[in-house]
């Protein structure tokens, strides 16, 4: 965190009562330079620099305003890592930034990038890193949206305009291109070995995390992994008399709208939510963290050595077999969240290309 002191204007003038509050970046700070401001009196300084340690404290260094150029970007992604105001980036998106910074990307000029440095950056995920066009398209926008908040919120001085040609660039080479649809389903003979790995796993006290009851929960709601893990299915979210469960804030690509879904909750379900340490009612059914049960799928696919199956997968097979026990798209819906019936239909029967629609079931 920079230093800040208070000094006398002019120390040789004993009748002189102007006091400065002077701030100096350290070194591994997010930003370099220094800034004074002068005061009347040494009082007005002395509460200045006690609001302004408050300030560095929280992150925001919009007194250097001024001085927050011609930072390299591994600084700047160093402050966005560091600042208290980033506090809830995801471990995977900090663990994409950490990495960015170590290529040649990372010493281009933060306020003079070009697009050569983006397209550079999409042909090192390619070559070095071994990134499908897809993942490399994900990881630049990520960083995209990344760098503009740290723009927005730190104040940094951020070049981003040749980030839409060195895409073009970039997708014309082959190095980005839109995700494909996914047809994975897991066989019953993977699902069996994961119920039993995740069986011998809850044995042991290292795991904290019910990988099991989150496992066998997403296979009997469909609930992504995020809706799990959060306050969208906390205990004041579930009424045992009627056997329902509602899932708030669903996700949707309609910003101003808020999606709720209310259904019917199998058997399996209510054993699982039974299970579970009862809490408040604002409280997650399973207060864990979505990149932990993201990081445990992982490996128990490698130890398992099931390839290509995401934990979203669960979603898609929850659905699909609801569709396969002839539920119509409308009750299907209410257990997805989707509001557009097309999306679901276009989505879920491209496994199932004979059958006739359900649309209007």
């Amino acid at each position: 965190m920079p230093s800040v002191v208070v000094e006398k204007t002019n120390p040789q003038n004993p009748n002189c009562t102007k006091t400065s509050v002077r701030a100096r970046s350290n070194t591994g700070d997010p930003l370099k330079g220094q800034k004074k401001r002068t005061f009347k009196n040494p009082a007005q300084a002395e509460a200045f620099k006690k609001k302004l340690v408050a300030q560095f404290t929280k992150g925001d260094f919009s007194f250097f305003s001024q001085t927050q150029k011609h930072l390299s970007m591994s600084d700047v992604i160093n402050a966005c890592i560091s600042s208290p105001r980033f506090i809830g980036l995801k471990a995977e998106r900090a663990s994409l930034l950490k990495r960015v910074a170590l290529t040649s990307f990372g010493a281009a000029p933060a306020d003079q990038l070009k697009a050569h440095h983006w397209f550079n950056l999409a042909e090192h995920m390619h070559d070095k890193w071994g990134n499908q066009p897809q993942t490399i398209a994900h990881n630049m926008s990520v960083l995209r949206s990344t760098l503009q908040d740290c723009n927005t919120i730190l104040q940094l001085e951020i070049e981003l305009d040749g980030n839409a040609a060195a895409t073009k660039t970039a997708r014309r080479r082959g190095y980005i291109s839109r995700s494909a649809e996914r047809t994975r389903r897991p066989s019953e003979d993977e699902l069996n070995s994961i119920t039993l790995e995740l069986k011998k796993q809850s044995l042991n006290s290292r795991h904290k995390v019910p990988m099991l009851d989150i496992f066998e929960f997403a296979q009997e709601t469909a609930a992504r992994r995020g809706e799990i893990c959060s306050e969208k299915i906390c205990w004041g979210n579930w009424n045992a008399e009627n056997r329902t469960l509602t899932i708030s804030n669903r996700k949707t690509p309609y910003k101003d709208k808020k999606i709720h879904s209310t259904f019917e909750l199998s058997p399996k379900a209510i054993e699982i939510i039974e299970r579970q340490p009862r809490g408040k009612d604002s409280d997650p059914i399973f207060p864990y963290k979505a990149d932990s049960v993201s990081a445990a799928w992982q490996r128990t696919m490698k130890k398992l050595e099931i390839e290509d199956l995401h934990f979203h997968d669960l979603r898609a097979e929850a659905l699909c077999r609801l569709y396969e026990a002839n539920w119509s798209l409308p009750a299907i819906s209410k257990v997805s969240g989707h509001r557009d019936l097309n999306i679901l239909n276009n989505i879920y029967l491209r496994f199932y290309p004979t059958q006739p629609c359900r649309l209007a079931a």
